[in-house]
């Protein structure tokens, strides 16, 4: 069966996203510190700090893509609790940021290669790195409505 959830498309904008049926990534947070995933340098936007994500599957909720891009790129998917999830619509494509804290005991290991390096960091430290552009256009915004919660 062909992967449907490969390929490029364009929003009402025309900016050019990775899968036509949006995208989802696991923001992963334990205490007050966030765990991202230094990009392969293999990947687009590679060797930039990001949270594990990628395109969505035909049919599948942002929750269960988060955790199996999760999985795919760090090995395992601890216990989490859902806080919420953050949508930024691009117009036609959106990528949906859920936001968990770790419930469980999480040791990560290196999964499919996309991610080459994983740290816990604040958001002091979050706002020094070199981030994927799409993490870095919503983290404001996204540390804002944490706050605010």
């Amino acid at each position: 069966m062909a992967d449907s959830s490969s390929g490029y498309v364009r929003d009402r904008r025309g900016c050019r996203h990775w899968g036509p049926y949006g995208a989802a990534g696991l923001l992963l947070r334990h205490d007050s510190r966030f765990l991202l995933q230094r990009r392969s340098w293999r990947v687009h936007h590679g060797r930039r700090w990001s949270i594990p994500g990628g395109a969505l599957n035909s049919g599948e909720s942002a929750w269960d893509g988060a955790r199996r891009e999760f999985a795919e790129e760090l090995g395992t998917v601890p216990a989490l609790r859902h806080v919420r999830t953050f949508v930024d619509d691009h117009g036609g494509w959106a990528y949906h940021t859920v936001v968990t804290d770790l419930a469980g005991p999480f040791s990560p290991h290196r999964g499919d290669g996309e991610g080459v390096a994983h740290r816990w960091c604040t958001p002091v430290e979050i706002d020094a790195l070199r981030l994927h552009p799409g993490f870095a256009a919503t983290w404001p915004q996204l540390q804002a409505d944490l706050d605010r919660a």
